[in-house]
């Protein structure tokens, strides 16, 4: 089939990006996110805004919903603005009630992951002086542990047990600064213990009017499935941005066949998922029992997407254009797209700096390197975060220069196309060679008996590293012999990156959001 190509204006620089959108959206002076998006409401009252389950709210009544909530953190919570209060909540709508209800009070949000155990939230808790836990009672256990292993005790609301009271016409305290503190997103800890990402108003904005081009959201009517976990970052550049266009969420918790039933009931036309979701749906026993021609863009980032799996994906959602983003929470979830014009044709590559950003592939002594020579990819943008909370130092180092310093190795092609070689971290030198996991993991995928794959550098004594691969069997493959893969590999590798080791395993470690916790591979090798 035949899709039609779309262009998006990427050219403007970014600087000009910046100036036009603070002048058309009035970024200045007095704005929190919350009334930022409070407009669409506005104009919208009637049009609905989100479905969770059999429950709806339009505009009118979300706002309604999220001053409710709003009135409650300042006069029965006692919270001042700037103070923080921490949010444990599954995907459902008081997710984005008490989130924005927190940034319209002038309450600095703190998203809890909520998968983390006593001892991890212990640690968020304490580090971000939390006032307030709101949170859902299947959360109590954990957080109950946290604070007993914090020594702390902030207040609770359960969504819920608790009913609101209503609001009275108590005065609020005034709108924040567009440069006031909005939320604190912890970080992953894929690499580590999780620091405290520093977003402000300003950030958030800039977030929603620098992703709308990136995520095609140009449907006239657009219904977009929510189904990663909201907590993440990388769900609020794909979800809120559909708030202030006045599209429709549809909030999920994902799950292969409840999402392939979602998307045909609700006419979903768009969504987000990370490569190893898309690889269950295309799988799935299901996958030809449901109507998904209407599915016109999806979004995926995280983890990059084999190119040999492209065509699986087009065919399961024949109507669907793709889109490739990558960012970091640093970043406020994007710093570059690759549009689905080029999704073809740059495969591999994460595409362009989005519109109002700048991107750079430096050396170690930030000196931009020519094109096709690995280095660091730095960014730069409204959207770029404050700091770490609590971390000095750590802020200074990957701000330095006034650029963001990602972590991320990669190179620019002749065109300034960004593709991304590996984590820092995760670069395996062996006897003086860098080798580059991805690579390897690239070459392991093409295999149609490896459903995930990850690959690690292990201590060896003469090489310094050798590569070492985990790998899950394909849904419903048979799980092919460990000489299987050495021979594949071998034809498509250079000796020296050739897996030594190959470790099956029935679950892999993943974060919330779908990334291998590499970390947590490595320890398995003791």
């Amino acid at each position: 089939m035949s899709l039609p190509v779309r262009n998006r204006p990427f050219a403007e620089a970014a600087e000009d990006f910046v100036a036009r959108m603070t002048a058309e959206h009035g970024i200045e002076g007095r704005l929190s996110f919350t009334a930022f998006l409070r407009r669409t409401a506005e104009r919208l009252p009637e049009q609905t805004a989100l479905v969770a389950g059999e429950r709806t709210l339009s505009y009118a009544a979300l706002f309604a919903a999220i001053d409710q909530a709003a009135a409650w953190l300042v006069h029965e919570a006692g919270l001042e603005p700037g103070q923080r209060a921490a949010l444990m909540v599954g995907n459902s709508e008081h997710y984005v009630i008490w989130y924005l209800a927190m940034l319209a009070a002038g309450i600095v949000a703190v998203p809890l992951n909520t998968k983390l155990v006593g001892r991890e939230v212990a640690y968020q808790l304490a580090d971000s002086e939390a006032r307030l836990v709101v949170l859902e009672s299947e959360f109590l256990e954990v957080v109950g542990a946290a604070e007993a292993e914090a020594e702390i005790a902030p207040r609770h609301f359960l969504v819920d047990r608790e009913v609101l009271p209503p609001v009275l016409g108590h005065d609020m305290p005034p709108v924040p600064k567009i440069t006031a503190d909005a939320a604190v997103y912890y970080t992953s800890g894929t690499t580590g213990r999780p620091k405290g990402v520093i977003i402000d108003h300003r950030g958030m904005i800039f977030m929603v009017l620098q992703s709308l081009p990136c995520n095609e959201y140009d449907h006239p009517k657009l219904v977009y499935l929510s189904m990663m976990p909201l907590f993440h970052i990388a769900s609020h550049v794909m979800t809120l941005p559909v708030l202030h266009i006045g599209g429709t969420v549809v909030i999920e918790t994902y799950s292969t066949e409840r999402m392939l039933q979602v998307i045909e009931k609700h006419a979903v036309n768009s969504f987000f998922a990370v490569p190893s979701m898309l690889l269950m749906m295309a799988g799935s026993a299901e996958r030809f029992d449901h109507d998904l021609s209407g599915v016109r863009v999806i979004q995926y980032g995280a983890a990059p997407m084999a190119t040999e799996r492209m065509d699986e994906m087009q065919a399961l959602f024949p109507g669907a254009h793709f889109v490739h983003n990558m960012g970091q929470t640093e970043s406020v979830g994007l710093i570059t797209s690759l549009d689905s014009a080029r999704a073809r044709a740059k495969n591999g590559s994460i595409g362009l700096a989005i519109p109002g950003g700048s991107r750079r592939v430096v050396d170690a002594a930030d000196r931009d390197v020519m094109p096709g020579t690995v280095g660091e990819l730095i960014s730069q943008g409204p959207n770029m975060m404050r700091g770490y909370l609590n971390n000095a130092h750590a802020s200074a180092e990957t701000l330095r220069g006034g650029w963001l310093h990602t972590g991320d190795l990669g190179y620019l092609d002749d065109e300034g196309f960004l593709y991304l070689v590996d984590r820092q971290k995760d670069m395996i030198i062996r006897g003086g060679e860098n080798i580059y996991s991805t690579e390897v993991e690239d070459v392991l995928y093409m295999h149609p008996g490896v459903g995930l794959a990850a690959v690690v550098g292990a201590a060896n004594e003469l090489f310094g590293e050798e590569v070492v691969a985990f790998l899950q069997p394909a849904e419903g493959a048979v799980r092919p012999t460990d000489e299987e893969i050495t021979a594949h590999c071998k034809q498509h590798l250079a000796s020296f990156k050739v897996p030594v080791r190959l470790m099956w395993l029935d679950d892999f470690p993943l974060t919330a959001t779908g990334k291998i916790q590499k970390h947590e591979l490595k320890r398995l090798l003791n």
